[in-house]
């Protein structure tokens, strides 16, 4: 299935896609330009300040997009239980990002509580999107795509902090703990898409179809989960 069919709340959620699609590529880039200009001079990190207030912003912002992409999952207790569970690690970790910006946080606490914030969304993002996958009434792509991220990442998280643990020999810290960090920064660097896709599919635009006509909108009110 290539088309989402269209719930309550759908084109309000792809506007809240867009925004975090557009911060998580200014977080991309102003890491990289942190790691790149400023961690070799040991700051002064205008970067890393503006990546850590931008961190705060987009964790609040996917929010809405999380909630309403779990709306169409059948609804549990667990499923509910993890809805909460993602919805207040966002919240950390907005909240330690605003911390940190003011200065009212250490670097390592901060660092910890985004990074386990980041594990539980990508938890969610992995059990979710297969889930939706075997459904077959969620866009094939973005399930796809919301599968690789979370499991990329919960994979990836773990090896990579094998590169903090100083006891261990250089081959697992840099040979088994850097390909951690090389898998979970590709599947980072996606999530930004996954957003933008997300905000295209829940905006419910027409699409172009052969001869020019746009193809019709699938809608249906009353399936709210």
């Amino acid at each position: 299935m290539d088309t989402l069919i269209e719930i309550p709340g759908d084109r309000t959620a792809a506007k809240f896609a867009y925004a975090a699609a557009g911060l998580g590529v200014v977080g991309v880039a102003t890491l990289g330009a942190m790691y790149a200009i400023e961690v070799p001079k040991n700051g002064p990190y205008v970067f890393g300040t503006i990546n850590d207030a931008t961190g705060g912003v987009f964790q609040l912002v996917i929010i809405p997009v999380i909630v309403q992409v779990h709306r169409r999952l059948r609804r549990t207790p667990g499923s509910e239980a993890a809805k909460w569970l993602v919805i207040g690690a966002s919240g950390a970790g907005s909240a330690s990002s605003f911390l940190l910006v003011a200065k009212k946080l250490d670097f390592t606490v901060s660092t910890g509580i985004s990074v386990g914030a980041m594990v539980v969304q990508a938890g969610w993002f992995l059990l979710a999107h297969r889930a939706l996958l075997k459904r077959g009434s969620y866009p094939r792509d973005l399930a796809k795509l919301g599968q690789f991220i979370g499991g990329a990442l919960v994979v990836a998280l773990p090896l990579a902090a094998l590169t903090a643990v100083e006891q261990a020999p250089a081959w697992i810290r840099w040979g088994i703990g850097g390909a951690g960090i090389a898998f979970g920064a590709t599947a980072w660097v996606a999530w930004p898409y996954w957003y933008f896709l997300a905000a295209g599919h829940l905006s419910h635009a027409p699409r172009e179809v052969p001869g020019g006509a746009p193809g019709p909108r699938r809608r249906n009110i009353g399936s709210g989960y």
